[in-house]
Protein backbone atom coordinates (compact mmCIF):
# COMPACT_ATOMS: atom_id res chain seq x y z
CA UNK A 1 0.00 0.00 0.00
CA UNK A 2 1.62 3.34 -0.69
CA UNK A 3 1.61 6.27 1.80
CA UNK A 4 -0.49 8.85 1.04
CA UNK A 5 1.37 12.03 0.46
CA UNK A 6 1.43 15.06 3.08
CA UNK A 7 0.14 17.49 0.33
CA UNK A 8 -2.00 14.89 -1.71
CA UNK A 9 -5.54 15.56 -2.23
CA UNK A 10 -6.94 12.33 -0.33
CA UNK A 11 -4.64 14.07 2.49
CA UNK A 12 -6.39 17.23 2.27
CA UNK A 13 -9.87 15.43 2.06
CA UNK A 14 -9.08 14.16 5.41
CA UNK A 15 -8.36 16.90 6.85
CA UNK A 16 -10.94 18.33 5.99
CA UNK A 17 -13.38 15.49 6.98
CA UNK A 18 -11.77 15.63 10.17
CA UNK A 19 -12.77 19.25 10.35
CA UNK A 20 -16.03 19.04 9.23
CA UNK A 21 -17.33 15.93 10.62
CA UNK A 22 -18.32 15.22 14.08
CA UNK A 23 -19.74 11.40 13.11
CA UNK A 24 -16.44 9.56 12.04
CA UNK A 25 -16.78 7.74 15.15
CA UNK A 26 -20.65 6.87 14.65
CA UNK A 27 -20.37 4.10 11.81
CA UNK A 28 -24.07 3.84 11.61
CA UNK A 29 -23.54 7.27 9.57
CA UNK A 30 -22.20 6.98 6.09
CA UNK A 31 -20.08 10.10 5.24
CA UNK A 32 -20.44 10.94 1.62
CA UNK A 33 -19.20 14.56 -0.12
CA UNK A 34 -18.58 15.72 -3.57
CA UNK A 35 -15.24 16.24 -4.10
CA UNK A 36 -15.99 19.84 -5.94
CA UNK A 37 -17.98 21.25 -3.44
CA UNK A 38 -15.26 20.21 -0.78
CA UNK A 39 -12.21 21.40 -2.65
CA UNK A 40 -14.02 24.80 -3.00
CA UNK A 41 -14.47 25.21 0.75
CA UNK A 42 -10.42 24.19 1.09
CA UNK A 43 -8.92 26.92 -1.66
CA UNK A 44 -7.70 23.72 -3.57
CA UNK A 45 -10.36 24.04 -7.05
CA UNK A 46 -8.10 26.43 -8.73
CA UNK A 47 -4.25 26.52 -9.58
CA UNK A 48 -3.91 22.76 -7.72
CA UNK A 49 0.00 22.11 -8.19
CA UNK A 50 0.74 20.04 -10.74
CA UNK A 51 -2.16 18.41 -12.32
CA UNK A 52 -5.54 19.68 -12.95
CA UNK A 53 -7.88 19.42 -10.19
CA UNK A 54 -10.13 16.94 -12.51
CA UNK A 55 -7.72 15.02 -12.85
CA UNK A 56 -6.96 14.34 -9.13
CA UNK A 57 -10.89 13.70 -8.46
CA UNK A 58 -10.54 11.59 -11.07
CA UNK A 59 -8.12 9.30 -9.62
CA UNK A 60 -9.82 9.51 -6.05
CA UNK A 61 -12.17 6.64 -7.93
CA UNK A 62 -9.07 4.08 -7.47
CA UNK A 63 -8.42 4.80 -4.22
CA UNK A 64 -9.60 1.94 -1.61
CA UNK A 65 -10.25 5.06 0.84
CA UNK A 66 -13.48 6.33 -1.17
CA UNK A 67 -16.03 5.26 -2.94
CA UNK A 68 -17.72 6.66 -6.11
CA UNK A 69 -20.88 6.20 -6.65
CA UNK A 70 -23.87 8.80 -8.31
CA UNK A 71 -21.47 11.62 -8.42
CA UNK A 72 -20.50 11.69 -4.86
CA UNK A 73 -17.61 9.74 -3.05
CA UNK A 74 -18.61 7.88 0.06
CA UNK A 75 -16.09 7.22 2.71
CA UNK A 76 -15.09 3.82 2.69
CA UNK A 77 -14.31 1.76 6.01
CA UNK A 78 -10.58 2.09 5.31
CA UNK A 79 -10.70 5.61 4.35
CA UNK A 80 -12.55 6.05 7.98
CA UNK A 81 -9.55 3.81 9.42
CA UNK A 82 -7.45 6.13 7.85
CA UNK A 83 -8.73 9.15 9.26
CA UNK A 84 -8.83 8.00 13.18
CA UNK A 85 -5.28 6.87 12.88
CA UNK A 86 -4.71 10.75 11.20
CA UNK A 87 -6.45 11.58 14.51
CA UNK A 88 -4.55 9.22 16.87
CA UNK A 89 -1.36 10.52 15.30
CA UNK A 90 -2.08 13.58 15.99
CA UNK A 91 -2.98 13.63 19.64
CA UNK A 92 0.34 11.59 20.17
CA UNK A 93 1.92 14.80 18.74
CA UNK A 94 0.44 17.24 20.74
CA UNK A 95 1.64 14.85 24.24
CA UNK A 96 2.85 18.45 25.73
CA UNK A 97 -0.84 19.19 26.60
CA UNK A 98 -1.43 16.30 28.87
CA UNK A 99 -4.38 16.72 31.17
CA UNK A 100 -2.17 14.66 34.16
CA UNK A 101 -4.27 11.70 33.93
CA UNK A 102 -3.19 8.04 32.65
CA UNK A 103 -5.92 5.92 30.74
CA UNK A 104 -5.43 2.16 31.63
CA UNK A 105 -6.66 -0.73 28.63
CA UNK A 106 -6.91 -3.73 30.00
CA UNK A 107 -8.11 -6.80 27.45
CA UNK A 108 -8.94 -10.75 28.26
CA UNK A 109 -9.27 -11.91 24.15
CA UNK A 110 -9.85 -15.94 24.62
CA UNK A 111 -6.67 -17.77 22.67
CA UNK A 112 -9.40 -18.87 19.84
CA UNK A 113 -9.28 -15.37 19.08
CA UNK A 114 -5.84 -15.01 18.91
CA UNK A 115 -6.17 -12.81 15.95
CA UNK A 116 -8.07 -10.20 17.65
CA UNK A 117 -5.56 -10.41 20.53
CA UNK A 118 -2.51 -9.86 17.61
CA UNK A 119 -4.25 -6.73 16.29
CA UNK A 120 -5.26 -4.82 19.56
CA UNK A 121 -1.71 -5.19 20.60
CA UNK A 122 -0.27 -4.23 17.59
CA UNK A 123 -2.70 -1.04 17.31
CA UNK A 124 -1.68 -0.09 21.29
CA UNK A 125 2.19 -0.23 20.23
CA UNK A 126 1.64 1.94 17.42
CA UNK A 127 -0.53 4.28 19.50
CA UNK A 128 2.22 4.69 21.96
CA UNK A 129 0.97 2.89 24.61
CA UNK A 130 3.20 0.31 27.11
CA UNK A 131 2.77 -2.95 28.74
CA UNK A 132 2.89 -2.84 32.15
CA UNK A 133 1.88 -6.40 32.62
CA UNK A 134 0.13 -8.81 30.46
CA UNK A 135 -3.10 -7.35 28.52
CA UNK A 136 -2.95 -4.07 30.90
CA UNK A 137 -1.70 -1.24 28.65
CA UNK A 138 -1.32 2.47 29.84
CA UNK A 139 -1.32 5.67 27.48
CA UNK A 140 -1.06 9.49 28.75
CA UNK A 141 -3.69 9.56 25.68
CA UNK A 142 -7.56 9.55 26.02
CA UNK A 143 -7.90 7.25 22.66
CA UNK A 144 -10.88 5.55 24.07
CA UNK A 145 -13.72 6.00 21.04
CA UNK A 146 -10.52 6.37 18.61
CA UNK A 147 -9.33 2.63 19.73
CA UNK A 148 -13.15 1.17 19.91
CA UNK A 149 -13.45 2.28 16.27
CA UNK A 150 -10.70 1.17 14.84
CA UNK A 151 -11.16 -2.29 16.12
CA UNK A 152 -15.17 -2.32 15.28
CA UNK A 153 -14.10 -1.40 11.94
CA UNK A 154 -11.23 -4.16 11.77
CA UNK A 155 -14.12 -6.80 12.50
CA UNK A 156 -17.34 -6.24 13.21
CA UNK A 157 -18.05 -9.11 15.40
CA UNK A 158 -15.01 -8.48 17.52
CA UNK A 159 -14.73 -11.09 20.49
CA UNK A 160 -12.93 -9.84 23.75
CA UNK A 161 -13.69 -7.64 26.92
CA UNK A 162 -11.59 -4.61 26.82
CA UNK A 163 -12.09 -2.32 29.81
CA UNK A 164 -11.03 1.35 29.96
CA UNK A 165 -10.00 3.13 32.90
CA UNK A 166 -9.14 6.96 33.88
CA UNK A 167 -6.40 6.97 36.38
CA UNK A 168 -5.33 9.88 38.21
CA UNK A 169 -2.46 8.99 40.29
CA UNK A 170 -0.15 5.88 39.79
CA UNK A 171 3.25 4.60 41.38
CA UNK A 172 6.25 4.96 39.30
CA UNK A 173 4.94 7.96 37.31
CA UNK A 174 8.44 9.98 37.16
CA UNK A 175 9.30 6.76 34.89
CA UNK A 176 6.45 6.62 33.07
CA UNK A 177 6.07 10.36 32.40
CA UNK A 178 9.99 9.96 30.65
CA UNK A 179 9.04 7.06 29.10
CA UNK A 180 5.96 9.12 27.01
CA UNK A 181 8.24 12.11 27.16
CA UNK A 182 5.60 14.30 28.84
Amino acid sequence: MRKIGKNSLTNKIFDCLIEKSKDLFDLSLVIMFDPRELTKGMGLYRNYNARPLSQKIYDLRKSPYFKFKDDKFYLTKKGRMEIIRKIIKKKKEDRKKWNGKWMGIMFDIPEVNRRERCFLRKELRWIGCKEVQKSVWLTPLDIEKELLTILELWKNDFKGDIKFFKIDKITDHKKLQSYFKI
